[in-house]
């Protein structure tokens, strides 16, 4: 059997296309992208009592190369006005951290978020009524703000009672496939006036139970 010589020319074009390829990879940042929230947390910061988004979700970029968020904020509107919640942290290492420099890859950043309204701001109420929350990030090398994620969900009355009338009370919304949208409940475990868990309780059990609960409520309505 002879052996058919490669090519000298499909050597040299495969070569100058592998310099070429390689180089605008180590370079290509990509856009940066932002999974749909499966939980959305309305709340307040315990003792000031400020208003509170709490969502998680994952961030990542199309790009081998990656992005670094500036800054990360909320523009809330409902029946009484638009509001920007721009106090912005998020979970690193399972702490609190106050946002800034958040370096996102490919493989992505799965972390809690949290946003308050800015100082100063006109006084914000868990009113009742349809929401729409727009999920924004600055980003080193790109000009204006990023929309990452359009987020629509209502309140009912009683649950915008209940969480005026009741600061420790929050209200949890998680996606609901069948439906397409957010189903939120009040949780009537009370925290105590630091803001923390009921007494025994720990956050991922009270998590738990939320999640459990909502199956539960999807598994009924079927």
């Amino acid at each position: 059997m002879f052996e058919i010589p490669a090519c000298p020319q499909r050597q040299t074009l495969g070569l100058v296309d592998s310099c070429l390829t390689d180089p605008l990879a180590q370079f290509n940042h990509g856009r940066l992208r932002m999974t749909r929230p499966t939980l959305l947390c309305l709340k307040r910061d315990l003792p000031s009592g400020i208003p509170k988004i709490f969502l998680r979700t994952c961030l990542f970029t199309t790009g081998s190369k990656g992005r670094v968020i500036e800054n990360m904020y909320l523009r809330v509107r409902q029946a009484h006005g638009t509001y920007t919640f721009d106090f912005w942290g998020h979970t690193e290492n399972g702490k609190l951290t106050l946002g800034s420099g958040l370096a996102v890859g490919p493989a992505g950043v799965a972390s809690d978020h949290h946003f308050n309204p800015r100082e100063g701001s006109a006084e914000f109420l868990y009113v009742d009524g349809d929401y729409e929350v727009e999920v924004f990030a600055s980003v080193i090398g790109v000009r204006r703000p990023q929309l990452l994620q359009h987020i629509r969900f209502s309140v009912e009355s009683t649950q915008a009672a209940e969480l005026i009338q009741t600061p420790t009370r929050d209200m949890y919304l998680f996606w609901n496939t069948d439906t397409g949208s957010y189903v939120g409940s009040v949780r009537h475990e009370n925290r105590a006036r630091d803001g923390s868990a009921p007494v025994g309780v720990e956050r991922h059990e009270v998590l738990t139970t939320l999640f459990t609960d909502a199956l539960l409520k999807t598994k009924g309505e079927e």
